[in-house]
């Protein structure tokens, strides 16, 4: 970050966006690289990113509950105050809606691990890459290498 920082954007853009984004291109003077990404690869990366989002909205859910008992639990020791434990919050006075973000959250993680183990692809089955298949897997290899 900072003056002198190096790196790399992406941004996505939708066939229906193209034209206004060349023209906001052309207007700031900045080179861009076009790729295309096949839609298949969005798909399966649009698949890990919900998991994703559900991993994390859980652990905002887990952050605030844990916010809230560390205030409690430090308020009653500034006033020397045993705190009762159903003050506290926990599994048992969580919302139904709360408990079911964390198990899908749960369910999402063990999915999520599993899919990160395998590489994004466009074509999921069949013995051999098409011509076309094979041309973009090298297209997006040599795009995303510094």
């Amino acid at each position: 970050m900072g003056m002198g920082a190096i790196g790399t954007s992406l941004s996505l853009i939708s066939p229906a966006e193209d034209k206004a984004f060349s023209q906001i291109a052309r207007s700031i003077s900045i080179p861009f690289s076009k790729v295309n990404l096949d839609g298949r690869l969005l798909s399966s990366s649009q698949v890990r990113a919900n998991l994703a989002s559900k991993i994390y909205c859980a652990g905002e859910i887990e952050q605030k509950t844990n916010s809230s008992n560390k205030w409690f639990l430090e308020k009653a020791k500034e006033a020397d105050l045993d705190l009762d434990d159903d003050l506290l919050e926990d599994d048992s006075n969580r919302s139904e809606k709360e408990l079911q973000q964390i198990t899908e959250a749960k369910r999402a993680r063990v999915q999520l691990t599993k899919l990160l183990k395998e590489p994004l692809t466009t074509q999921k089955f069949g013995k051999f890459l098409s011509t076309n298949s094979a041309a973009l897997q090298n297209q997006l290899k040599q795009s995303i290498q510094p």
